[in-house]
Formats: C-alpha cells, sequence, structure tokens
C-alpha cells in the first residue's frame, strides 16, 4: 500500500532541510508527497523578492519529485501574530483535499518562531481523532534553528526515528537545496554543505548507517 505524504514547513527550503532525503525516497517509492508552506518566506527581510524564492522552490520541487504543493504565503516570521486557529484551517483544508497518512513537521524545540507555532497548528489540525487516516507524525530538525535555541528547547530534541539514505538520495536533497542558493551558507555555518553532509553522518552513524536523517515520532499507530 502506497502512502499520501503531508510535509507542512513554514518556509521554503524547510522541506529540504528537514526532509528532503526522505521526500526523494518516498517519491522513489512511489508515495504520493505534498508540501504546504506557510508563509511567503522572504517579507521579513529588508529587501525581500517572493517570486524568486518562489521559482526556487519550484525547482526544487522537480528535482525531488514532488507534483503537489501549495503556498498559503503568509507573512514571514509573523506566524504569531495570526490567529492560530487560522494556520489550523490552511492545514485542515488541504488534509481534508489530500487525505495524508503520514505528515512530516517542525519540531517543537526549534528557535525560529514560525517553525514552532507550524508544529502547534499541525499536532493541533491532526490530533487523534477516531476518523483520523494518519499514522504517523514526524517533526525534523532544521540546521541554523534547532541548534541555536537555548539549552532547554535544544535537549528536547531527541531523535528516536530515523530514514537512511543512500548516497543517491542525500545528493538529490544537496541538489535540491542548492536551488535556494542564497540560503546557504560557507562551513562552519549551520547551513554550509560540509556541515549539512556531517550531520547525515553523525545522525546515520548513531544508529550503525552511513547517511541518515533524524527524526523524532510524534505519533505512530500501528491499525489492526
Amino acid at each position: 500500500m502506497k502512502n499520501k505524504i503531508l510535509v507542512v514547513v513554514a518556509h521554503s527550503d524547510d522541506e529540504v532541510l528537514g526532509c528532503g532525503g526522505a521526500i526523494s525516497k518516498h517519491v522513489a517509492n512511489q508515495d504520493e508527497v505534498f508540501v504546504l508552506v506557510l508563509t511567503d518566506g522572504e517579507s521579513s527581510r529588508g529587501e525581500f523578492n517572493i517570486e524568486k524564492r518562489h521559482e526556487a522552490f519550484l525547482k526544487s520541487c522537480h528535482i525531488l519529485g514532488i507534483e503537489n504543493h501549495y503556498h498559503a504565503n503568509l507573512k514571514d516570521g509573523q506566524l504569531d501574530t495570526y490567529p492560530l486557529v487560522e494556520v489550523i484551517r490552511i492545514i485542515e483544508k488541504v488534509a481534508t483535499e489530500f487525505g495524508p497518512t503520514i505528515v512530516y513537521t517542525h519540531n517543537e524545540s526549534d528557535l525560529n518562531i514560525d517553525h514552532t507555532i507550524t508544529h502547534r497548528a499541525v499536532m493541533t489540525a491532526f490530533r487523534g481523532t477516531p476518523n483520523s487516516i494518519v499514522s504517523q507524525i514526524l517533526t525534523f530538525e532544521i540546521p541554523s534553528s534547532a541548534e541555536w535555541a537555548n539549552f532547554r528547547n535544544r535537549s528536547q530534541f531527541v531523535p528516536n526515528y530515523f530514514i537512511e539514505l543512500t548516497e543517491k538520495e542525500f545528493k538529490t536533497k544537496m541538489k535540491a537545496l542548492n536551488c535556494y542558493a542564497n540560503e546557504l551558507r560557507e562551513f562552519p555555518h549551520p547551513r554550509s554543505e560540509e556541515y549539512l553532509e556531517a550531520l547525515a553522518k553523525v545522525r546515520g552513524g548513531s544508529v550503525g548507517v552511513k547517511l541518515a536523517e533524524a527524526f523524532f515520532a510524534e505519533r505512530i499507530i500501528i491499525r489492526s
């Protein structure tokens, strides 16, 4: 049985940073993947180009094999100014139309306020009601946001779910990430290619594989 994968992120590029390798694997397995981006990803900056960032997103989607996506275009860096119920309704509308069985989103321990609000909205939208078809909710880390949080929050991300990546899947992730060239930095910045490769090796090595992405399983349901 093929799964329907919903990835809910605050900003375009988070889908690649957080679970780009997993997306590549799902696509290869012929799972259907839908990416919901809540903000425009640019409007908090002094000089911004929303259209250019969206073009990068479309190129990245093409590389990863994502055919289904939607931009809610809420204001970047300001998700906490919207009523939470408004964000939840956007997610619920997409969920009703798409019918996901697995959901990926941000972990609650993140420094970025948009990431934190996205997590809260997703957990509320996919609360464990009797008619829910979602069997897994997995939350990911975003380099340059997760490790910069205060110690209390940073220590909350303790991954318990790992997805092994092949060399090809990791290279696909990095190729997709390079569509967002303006977001990449030089090492030792956490958004450098060297750091991301090292992170994949550390996450993989911690469970005995060469490369991996790490997640916290908020919910896994084994149905009878």
